[in-house]
Parts: C-alpha cells; sequence; structure tokens
C-alpha cells in the first residue's frame, strides 16, 4: 500500500494506492461520511486482487462534490473540484480507468461521465441511480457512451429502488430516479438495442446490450451497501453476502480476460 499526494485548488488531496498486475487502473470512490481507509474496509479489500491496481481517494470532509443538484455538504458549499482532482489522479497512472463509488461516491462517478466525457472507459455504481432530470447538476450534453454496471438492493432506505427522495434524517440529496429507470435512461445514451432478464436467488440480471453494455444487478432484499462476505453495521440493511462487489465487477468488466 503506498499513499500519495497532490495539490488541487490550493489543497493537499490524498489518496491511497494498492498496486495491480495489469496496465489498468480501478478508482474506487467512498460514500458519505466515509475516507479512503474506511471504504478499504468496509467493502473489505474486495476490489482488490482483480488485476487491475487501485485507488482510493479521500473527499474533502469525507464527502465528493457529486452529480445531484440537491446534494447540500461542505464539499459543494466549498466550490470543490472533485472532477479536476480526480481527473488529474487519473492523468497520473495514464492507463484505462474504470471508475466505481459507493452512494456519494457512486454520485460522483456518475458526474465524471458527464463532466469529464471519455475519462473513464467503465463505470460501476454501488447504491447511487440517476437523479431526476431537476436534480441533475451538470448538463448530460457531452456524455460519451460507456459501459456502465449499477448495483442496488431493493430495500435501499437512503437511495430507494423505486425512486424517490434518496436520503435519510433530513439529509435529503433530493429526487432520484428508480434504479431500473436509471438503467434504461443510461441504455439509451449507450445505444444499446436489446434487453435480457435473467433472475437466480434473491438475484435479478438486467443486461441491455450494445457495444457499451449497460447491467443492472437488483440484490432483492439487500440494503445500502457493497455486498462483502462479512457482516455489516445492521443499519445499513440485509447484506446478502455473497455474490460479492468485486464478483460483480470482474464478472461484467474483466470475465474471459487472463491475468
Amino acid at each position: 500500500m503506498e499513499r500519495h499526494t497532490l495539490v488541487h485548488q490550493g489543497q493537499e488531496r490524498r489518496w491511497i494506492e494498492i498496486e495491480g498486475t495489469t496496465d489498468a487502473l480501478l478508482l474506487v470512490l467512498h460514500g458519505s461520511l466515509q475516507s479512503s481507509n474506511v471504504m478499504r474496509n468496509f467493502t473489505d479489500h474486495t476490489f482488490e486482487g482483480l488485476g487491475p491496481t487501485v485507488v482510493y481517494p479521500d473527499g474533502v470532509k469525507h464527502h465528493f462534490n457529486d452529480l445531484r443538484a440537491g446534494f447540500n455538504e461542505d464539499a459543494r458549499r466549498m466550490r470543490i473540484d472533485d472532477v479536476g482532482f480526480l481527473t488529474k489522479i487519473v492523468a497520473h497512472y495514464n492507463v484505462p480507468t474504470i471508475g466505481c463509488g459507493f452512494s456519494n461516491g457512486g454520485q460522483m462517478i456518475l458526474r465524471l461521465l458527464f463532466d469529464a466525457p471519455g475519462l473513464l472507459s467503465g463505470a460501476a455504481t454501488f447504491g447511487a441511480s440517476m437523479p431526476t432530470p431537476e436534480n441533475t447538476l451538470t448538463t448530460t450534453d457531452n456524455y460519451q457512451p460507456t459501459k456502465l454496471l449499477s448495483v442496488q438492493g431493493t430495500e435501499d432506505k437512503l437511495v430507494p429502488y423505486a425512486g424517490g427522495m434518496s436520503g435519510i434524517g433530513g439529509n435529503n440529496r433530493g429526487e432520484t430516479r428508480s434504479a431500473q429507470d436509471s438503467a434504461a435512461f443510461f441504455a439509451e445514451l449507450n445505444g444499446c438495442d436489446g434487453h435480457v432478464t435473467s433472475t437466480g436467488d434473491k438475484l435479478r440480471v438486467d443486461d441491455f446490450s450494445g457495444d457499451h453494455p449497460v447491467r443492472l444487478v437488483t440484490l432483492e432484499g439487500a440494503g445500502h451497501m457493497v455486498p462483502v462476505e462479512r457482516d455489516l453495521d445492521p443499519r445499513l440493511g440485509h447484506n446478502p453476502k455473497t455474490p460479492t462487489g468485486g464478483q460483480l465487477l470482474s464478472e461484467f468488466f474483466f470475465a474471459g480476460q487472463t491475468r
């Protein structure tokens, strides 16, 4: 493990690096009130060992300045340029990059797709769906089709699977689309021309096919989390444990690759 820093907007910004075995990068962004260290532990290192070098950046005051117009944390009030910061990290490694984020971090990954089009070769979000149009901070006009994986639990109390107001305890983040509508939105942007649904034990997978496919993995009964093979805070809801977040990401982005 290595720790890195750079100066952006006059601030020292930090990230953790876990060296991989392939010439690729996995950019992993934490959720609200988390940090790089917390994200590594929260996800039980599930994204490490898949091949790419993994980097965990720190948000300012434990948040990233994400896509939602209704987002109201210091990172927004301070006008933190996380798009610029994360772009610098990607440029530092200069290899194909998949962006992966949980909750607030997932919303930051979505913002990168619109405000830094072409920066990411793929994107994965956990517990984060596309905001409604009136709750979207930036235009989608410059979007470039990008392979996308979305993972959501049907019993997520912070980001409702069926859509509606996201957030809890007064820390609302504005309206979000349903998980299904969010996937269909990106499938249309990506020019997908087919849709197949498969189901398993408490698992539903919607695959939208095309040159830039979209996959929605629905975890029946699951809460707000990245699934891992250990117990999590029960306040987040049910953790199905398998498949893990790393397994879901690997199956979608790396299946058939030799490492």
